[in-house]
């Protein structure tokens, strides 16, 4: 991988990282604790909203580990790992990683380890 490709990257990265932090920041606010409030929810029962607060934690926890493991791909980018496929030590495509920047182990060796 070239310079140009890990910079490409690089600036990938940290516009996901911006654009995680703000949806974390704004599902924080849909977990907070569930209120019923009939002139706001209308007829939305207390369950309904529970639910709804349940998914928001969910959303906000996943959000909260990709943005750690696109921080560690980060700080990984300028090693000579990056971009090397942890289990058979191939170069993992760029397209790969531009979809999937935390990516450790190339397409081939992850349906492997899946299936």
């Amino acid at each position: 991988m070239d310079l140009k490709d890990k910079q490409k990257l690089k600036q990938l990265i940290l516009n996901q990282i911006i654009d995680l932090e703000k949806q974390i920041t704004l599902s924080e606010q849909s977990s907070q604790t569930v209120e019923l409030d009939q002139t706001l929810a209308g007829r939305v029962s207390r369950i309904d909203a529970i639910q709804q607060q349940k998914m928001a934690k969910s959303s906000n926890l996943r959000d909260k580990q990709l943005v750690l493991k696109l921080k560690t791909s980060l700080e990984r980018l300028s090693s000579e790992e990056f971009g090397i496929c942890q289990e058979c030590d191939e170069p993992i495509s760029i397209e790969r990683l531009q979809v999937k920047p935390e990516s450790k182990y190339c397409i081939g060796c992850q349906q492997s380890l899946i299936g």
